[in-house]
C-alpha cells in the first residue's frame, strides 16, 4: 500500500489542501456502452483502467483476486473532495456512501461484486495514491437475477434509488436501515438458506410482524397477493416462474423460523400449524434442474425484499 500524508495538521480542516478521494469496487453483470458513465455528480461507473487497477496489491490480494479485479466489466466509483491529510471520519463516511450507491443497484436487481473496496486520492500526476483496501464478502445473487445483465433500462433507475437509500441511511429509523443492511448481509452470505433467512428478517424489519399470518398479510398488502415473486427480468427468453407472493409468504416465514431455531428442515412437513415440505424438489423454470423447496424460497426471498424496499423507500 502506498504511503499517505501525515494524519496530523495544525490547520483547521476547511483550510487544509484538498484532494479528490476515490472510493471504488468492482461489480459484475453490468452492461456498459462506454468507458465511463456518470450516475450522479459524485457516482459513476468506469470500465477497468490503469488508474483503477493500480489499487491492486498482492500483499492483500491473491493472484487470482488480482486477475478477477481486471476482469470485472465495471467499477462503481464515488468521488469526493477532502483534506489531503487523512481524516478517518471523512474517509469512513465515503465508504458508507459508496455502499449506499452499491445497494441502489442491489435493490433494483441483485448483482455480483468483487468483494474489495479501494480508497485513495488522485495525485497531481493523475495517479492513485492508495490509502486503504477493505475486504468484504463478495456479493452474489440468485440464479434468476444472474440470467439478466444490469442494462441501460435498469441503470436509468439507479440515480433516484441512490437518493432514496441515502435518505434512509442518513435518517434515524433503525428498522428501516436494518432492512437495507440485512439485504447487504444476505448478498454477502455464502450459505443460501442463511441468506434467505436474513432477507425474511429484512422484510420483518419493515413490517414488524409478530407471527406468520401477520407477515403474510403485510407482505401481500405491500406487494399484492397475486404479484409474482420472481421479477420479469428475462422475458421473452425465459418463462417467468409462477410463484406468487401469497403462495410463498407462509413457507418463507416457516423456513425462517426453522432455521432461526435450529430445527431439522425435514420436520417442517410435520408442523401442526403450517406443514410444509421444505426438502421436496421443485422447479424454477423448465430449463433448470429442480431444486429443494427451501432453496427456491431462499432465492425468492432476495427478490421479495428488493420489491418491498422499492415500494417502501
Amino acid at each position: 500500500m502506498a504511503s499517505d500524508p501525515s494524519n496530523q495538521s495544525d490547520e483547521p480542516l476547511h483550510l487544509q489542501p484538498k484532494v479528490t478521494i476515490w472510493t471504488f469496487g468492482g461489480i459484475r453483470g453490468v452492461n456498459l456502452s462506454s468507458d465511463h458513465t456518470d450516475l450522479t455528480a459524485s457516482f459513476c461507473l468506469a470500465k477497468p483502467n490503469d488508474f483503477l487497477l493500480s489499487a491492486r496489491s498482492e500483499q492483500v490480494m491473491s493472484r487470482d483476486e488480482c486477475k478477477d479485479a481486471a476482469s470485472v466489466p465495471a467499477y462503481l466509483v464515488y468521488k469526493s473532495r477532502q483534506s489531503v491529510f487523512r481524516d478517518s471520519k471523512q474517509r469512513n463516511h465515503s465508504v458508507e456512501v459508496w455502499h449506499n450507491g452499491l445497494m441502489a443497484f442491489q435493490v433494483l436487481k441483485p448483482i455480483q461484486t468483487l468483494g474489495f473496496v479501494f480508497q485513495g486520492f488522485e495525485t497531481a500526476s493523475l495517479t492513485l495514491n492508495l490509502e486503504t483496501t477493505i475486504r468484504r464478502g463478495p456479493m452474489d445473487s440468485g440464479e434468476w437475477a444472474r440470467m439478466r445483465t444490469f442494462d441501460s433500462e435498469l441503470l436509468a433507475r439507479v440515480p433516484d434509488m441512490i437518493q432514496k437509500i441515502s435518505r434512509v441511511m442518513e435518517g434515524n429509523n433503525a428498522e428501516h436501515k436494518n432492512s437495507i443492511i440485512l439485504l447487504q448481509l444476505a448478498l454477502e452470505q455464502t450459505h443460501p438458506l442463511i441468506a434467505g433467512m436474513l432477507c425474511v428478517m429484512g422484510m420483518e424489519a419493515r413490517f414488524d410482524s409478530s407471527d406468520r399470518n401477520q407477515f403474510k398479510k403485510r407482505l401481500c398488502d405491500c406487494l399484492g397477493s397475486s404479484t409474482l415473486a420472481f421479477p420479469d427480468w428475462n422475458s421473452p427468453y425465459s418463462p417467468r416462474p409462477k410463484y406468487t407472493v401469497e403462495e410463498l409468504a407462509i413457507p418463507l416465514y416457516t423456513l425462517r423460523s426453522k432455521l432461526a431455531h435450529g430445527v431439522d428442515l425435514r420436520k417442517a412437513s410435520l408442523d401442526k400449524t403450517a406443514p410444509i415440505d421444505l426438502v421436496k424438489k421443485v422447479e424454477l423454470i423448465p430449463q433448470l434442474e429442480p431444486r429443494a423447496h427451501a432453496l427456491l424460497l431462499s432465492e425468492a426471498a432476495y427478490y421479495l425484499l428488493c420489491q418491498v424496499l422499492q415500494e417502501c423507500l
